[in-house]
């Protein structure tokens, strides 16, 4: 059985540290907005801006090995699993290589979100 009196203590904390400025909760960081992006791309007009500003981004990757992971995943809709049959690989491998290369969007797209990140770690 829990403590009545700890949990109470547990709770003036948490609500001193947030109202003090110490506890943000980000539920949306720069990994995430990157893949929001990606799966919106298709859906915008070739003169959209966002659609511009990702291109741009893409750009960054597309000397990498596996830039058509990205493509493969948020642009046909393909599964993690289905892209490492195609690349005849493990699915940790996809999941890596797709990872590293969000993180690479990540940082052209929302730069001043990852520096942030960055120095909230």
């Amino acid at each position: 059985m829990f403590d009545q009196a700890a949990e109470y203590g547990a709770t003036r904390a948490i609500k001193k540290l947030k109202s003090a400025g110490r506890i943000t909760y980000n539920f949306s960081n720069s990994f995430k907005k990157t893949e929001e992006l990606l799966y919106l791309y298709p859906k915008l007009p070739e003169d959209h801006p966002e659609r511009k500003r990702i291109d741009k981004a893409l750009e960054k990757i597309q000397n990498d090995d596996y830039c058509d992971v990205i493509a493969s995943r948020y642009f046909d809709g393909l599964t993690i699993t289905e892209i490492s049959e195609i690349y005849d690989c493990k699915y940790q491998n996809i999941s890596k290589k797709r990872n590293k290369l969000i993180k690479i969007l990540a940082a052209e797209l929302f730069p001043e979100d990852v520096l942030k990140e960055l120095l909230e770690r």
